[in-house]
Protein backbone atom coordinates (compact mmCIF):
# COMPACT_ATOMS: atom_id res chain seq x y z
CA UNK A 1 0.00 0.00 0.00
CA UNK A 2 2.87 2.38 0.65
CA UNK A 3 3.41 2.64 -3.09
CA UNK A 4 0.01 4.16 -3.81
CA UNK A 5 -1.45 5.46 -0.54
CA UNK A 6 -0.74 8.15 2.03
CA UNK A 7 -1.61 8.45 5.71
CA UNK A 8 -0.08 5.05 6.52
CA UNK A 9 -2.06 3.27 3.85
CA UNK A 10 -5.49 4.69 4.59
CA UNK A 11 -5.95 7.18 1.77
CA UNK A 12 -5.45 6.48 -1.94
CA UNK A 13 -2.83 8.75 -3.49
CA UNK A 14 -3.45 8.98 -7.21
CA UNK A 15 -0.27 11.02 -7.76
CA UNK A 16 1.86 8.23 -6.25
CA UNK A 17 0.08 5.66 -8.39
CA UNK A 18 0.58 7.81 -11.50
CA UNK A 19 4.31 8.10 -10.72
CA UNK A 20 4.55 4.32 -10.32
CA UNK A 21 2.87 3.51 -13.63
CA UNK A 22 4.89 6.23 -15.38
CA UNK A 23 8.08 4.58 -14.09
CA UNK A 24 6.82 1.22 -15.42
CA UNK A 25 6.21 2.77 -18.83
CA UNK A 26 9.66 4.33 -18.83
CA UNK A 27 11.29 0.98 -18.05
CA UNK A 28 9.26 -0.77 -20.73
CA UNK A 29 10.20 1.85 -23.33
CA UNK A 30 13.85 1.18 -22.47
CA UNK A 31 13.35 -2.52 -23.11
CA UNK A 32 12.88 -3.82 -19.58
CA UNK A 33 10.11 -6.13 -18.50
CA UNK A 34 8.36 -5.25 -15.25
CA UNK A 35 6.95 -8.00 -13.05
CA UNK A 36 5.12 -6.67 -10.01
CA UNK A 37 4.19 -8.69 -6.97
CA UNK A 38 1.64 -7.61 -4.41
CA UNK A 39 2.54 -7.41 -0.74
CA UNK A 40 0.00 -10.08 0.18
CA UNK A 41 1.48 -12.50 -2.36
CA UNK A 42 4.83 -12.44 -0.56
CA UNK A 43 3.70 -11.81 3.01
CA UNK A 44 3.64 -15.44 4.14
CA UNK A 45 6.85 -17.38 3.42
CA UNK A 46 5.05 -20.51 2.24
CA UNK A 47 2.82 -18.53 -0.14
CA UNK A 48 5.83 -16.63 -1.45
CA UNK A 49 7.79 -19.84 -1.97
CA UNK A 50 4.92 -21.46 -3.87
CA UNK A 51 4.47 -18.39 -6.06
CA UNK A 52 8.17 -18.01 -6.83
CA UNK A 53 8.66 -21.72 -7.50
CA UNK A 54 6.02 -21.36 -10.20
CA UNK A 55 7.02 -17.92 -11.47
CA UNK A 56 10.77 -18.38 -11.88
CA UNK A 57 10.61 -21.43 -14.19
CA UNK A 58 7.92 -19.65 -16.23
CA UNK A 59 10.16 -16.59 -16.44
CA UNK A 60 13.14 -18.63 -17.63
CA UNK A 61 10.92 -20.44 -20.11
CA UNK A 62 9.67 -17.17 -21.53
CA UNK A 63 13.20 -15.92 -22.12
CA UNK A 64 14.57 -19.34 -23.14
CA UNK A 65 17.32 -19.17 -20.53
Amino acid sequence: MQHYTRDNGRTPDTAKYADMVAADRDLKLRGYDVFRFGHDELKQPEDAKKLLLQFIPDLFSRFKA
